[in-house]
């Protein structure tokens, strides 16, 4: 006789010990997964997440075979490492607090030297019609006036007192807004290689290590301010360039995603470097300070000024140095790093069209991180190409990082 009898279902208070224990059993799994992965998630997408990851636990084995690193990452700074230009939140700062050394007699000599033409018209100068020598005039008349008012020698600094008052004055408005809108004018009527010189002349009688105390004291006032958004700084109508408006960039951040990556990379097999078109002793200031990054000087590749016998920065090149700017970027990341290793970048991650050759000329490259700013153009394409694959859900080169402008924060959406 066939035996009907039927396993007896679990007692009731089984069933809910069994319930009970659910909840812990899935934060237990999410603990495991958690310890299991390289960095934590924070506000990553997805995407870029899930591609970062599985990266860095290949290099991991790579390295725990071969005893060592064996690969490599490269980064662009300014809003890609961090939110907001370093160089251009200390140049804000600083005009802001008027730390400046130079005499209103080297104004003409420090800031023109690389003007190609001191009578074009400028282009994105805060008003129409503008030109580097009307801005000059200007700049020239009233660093003059402020520093006979306040009393002080060029290089003093100023005390609060002083600072206070001259802030008050037509002359201080008209003079930083004329000095932006010079950098910015210069920028982008020729080159950010002229207008570049324009924030070099800022540091004109500082030596190296006082500019990275200077730089240091800058960064961390934007960063104190929590948020990242624009302001405007407006002169009255006067002198030649008469009235100039410009939107300026505010405040500075380091994102913990990002801090989190720069922290986990190097324990999962994969070195990090920093290639920059900014001043070199200014991404310094900030990268290399423990509070932020704590990278190495070797690490990091920018913008490098000669300096004379006196450490004091200069306003020219450093001879025989490949500049990372655009395409200098893969040329200086090939000829300084990829000897070291015998390969191209794993990772590289950048925001603007400044970082597309570098995203695009490393064949063997496994990941390119694009912090989303909307780009067009070709970095655009390479922006589109990652929309499109995470859409499908397709594996792509490229991965998108959303931010949540204005808090410096990432976002996962």
């Amino acid at each position: 006789m066939r035996n009907t009898a039927m396993t007896p279902h679990p007692r009731p208070d089984r069933c809910n010990d069994i319930m009970k224990k659910l909840p812990i059993l899935f934060v237990a799994a999410a603990l495991l997964a958690a310890c299991t992965s390289p960095m934590p998630r924070g506000n990553w997408s997805k995407a870029p997440y899930d591609a970062l990851c599985k990266l860095m636990k290949e290099c991991k084995a790579e390295a725990d075979e071969a005893g060592h690193n064996v690969n490599y990452a490269v980064f662009d700074y300014d809003n890609t490492t961090v939110m907001q230009d370093v160089e251009l939140a200390a140049m804000s700062w600083q005009l802001e607090n008027l730390r400046l050394r130079f005499t209103p007699d080297e104004v003409p000599g420090i800031f023109t030297t690389h003007i190609p033409d001191l009578d074009s018209v400028l282009v994105e100068a805060g008003a129409k019609g503008v030109t580097a020598r009307m801005l000059l005039s200007d700049i020239d008349s009233d660093y003059r006036t402020m520093m006979q008012s306040a009393g002080v020698s060029c290089g003093d600094e100023l005390s609060a007192e002083q600072l206070s008052s001259l802030q008050q004055t037509d002359e201080y408005l008209d003079f930083r807004v004329k000095l932006w809108a010079l950098y910015e004018g210069v920028y982008h009527t020729f080159d950010y290689r002229e207008g570049f010189f324009t924030i070099a002349a800022l540091f004109h009688g500082f030596t190296y290590p006082e500019v990275d105390a200077l730089v240091k004291e800058g960064v961390a006032a934007q960063v104190a301010k929590k948020c990242i958004k624009d302001i405007v700084w407006e002169s009255p109508e006067m002198g030649q360039a008469g009235k100039v408006t410009y939107v300026i960039p505010d405040g500075l951040a380091l994102s913990d995603e990002m801090r989190s990556l720069y922290e986990a990379l190097p324990k999962n097999g994969i070195d990090v470097y920093v290639f920059s078109a900014s001043l070199e002793a200014a991404v310094e200031a900030m990268a290399c300070d423990p509070q932020y990054l704590g990278l190495d000087t070797a690490q990091v590749f920018a913008l490098r000024l000669l300096r004379d016998s006196s450490d004091m920065v200069l306003q020219e090149y450093l001879p025989g140095y490949i500049r990372p700017y655009k395409e200098g970027k893969t040329r200086a990341i090939r000829e300084y790093i990829t000897p070291r290793y015998g390969r191209d970048p794993v990772l590289i991650g950048g925001d603007s069209i400044g970082d597309w050759w570098m995203l695009t000329e490393f064949p063997d490259l496994r990941v390119g991180l694009i912090i989303d700013k909307n780009q067009t153009g070709p970095l655009g394409e390479l922006r589109q190409q990652a929309l499109d694959a995470e859409a499908g859900g397709e594996p792509s080169r490229y991965v998108l990082q959303r931010r949540g402008d204005p808090k410096p924060e990432f976002s996962r959406n």
